[in-house]
């Protein structure tokens, strides 16, 4: 309880800016609009101050929120912009394919699920928002796996792997498949995170030419013959041009005009859109 109360007076300092709709505020203000005792509150504020949450300037001894606080706000802004970018391609590529389809956004070491639609037929697989999936499960993953930083890649080197079925691909297997991936700007699942289940993965870009998330179509194996894993391929890197430019992916520049190809697998994709 004593724990639970701790972390109650820590959120309440932390609310206290936008719940009385000032920039700065004193000791005293602060604890009489929290309710909480000076002592209490100038332990927690010293607290705060050295994770750069909250800020104090020096000559008046006033506080104000920190600029952690600001990155905090920014990346959720972040996230919820590619979200509610990418959602309404993704319920058309989920409509044009009957198929579903998942959205995973990238972190240093795993992604995770920012969104679902399912399609027409009903797949039931390992997806549910929220969930943080290593780069060697699946489509979407492995998409992204190929674009990594070079940073990046090494950390991930190191994490243990995780086996989902017998197909599943280890890291030595990411590394030799990623130049592929990369050269035809796709990548391909069966049955490496569930059996039964194939899927195609492709990468979004941001402004800068980053790789900022990897989406995935997925369906039943059995349902799936040669023809219709080349429409699903031409569907999911189609929309996820769409999503690219969207957030402001570079294409179109000469500087990029090699790199969209091979990204996107080349003229013969950008056509058929």
């Amino acid at each position: 309880m004593k724990l639970l109360n701790s972390a109650e007076n820590v959120l309440n300092i932390l609310f206290v800016w936008t719940d009385t709709q000032r920039a700065e505020l004193g000791l005293t203000e602060i604890s009489r609009a929290t309710g909480i005792n000076k002592s209490t509150v100038y332990r927690i504020l010293l607290s705060l101050r050295e994770r750069h949450l909250v800020d104090m300037d020096s000559r008046t001894k006033k506080y104000s929120l920190g600029s952690r606080v600001l990155e905090l706000g920014a990346f959720f802004s972040k996230n919820l912009s590619l979200k509610e970018s990418a959602h309404p391609y993704l319920k058309k590529l989920a409509r044009d394919s009957g198929k579903t389809v998942t959205f995973a956004l990238r972190k240093e070491t795993h992604l995770v699920f920012i969104d679902r639609v399912d399609g027409s037929e009903s797949v039931r697989f390992y997806c549910d928002i929220g969930k943080v999936i290593p780069y060697n499960s699946g489509a979407a993953a492995k998409a992204v796996f190929a674009y990594l930083p070079a940073g990046d890649v090494e950390a991930i080197a190191g994490e243990a792997e995780k086996k989902f079925t017998e197909k599943t691909k280890t890291w030595a297997q990411m590394f030799d498949e990623a130049l592929t991936i990369k050269e035809r700007g796709y990548s391909v699942s069966d049955e490496e995170v569930d059996r039964g289940v194939i899927a195609v993965g492709a990468p979004v870009f941001d402004g800068s030419g980053n790789v900022l998330a990897g989406l995935a179509l997925a369906g039943l194996k059995f349902t799936i013959d040669d023809r219709e894993l080349e429409k699903m391929i031409s569907l999911a890197v189609g929309c996820a041009r769409s999503i690219s430019l969207k957030m402001g992916a570079p294409f179109g520049d000469s500087l990029y005009s090699d790199w969209e190809n091979a990204a996107f697998g080349g003229k013969q994709i950008a056509e058929k859109e």
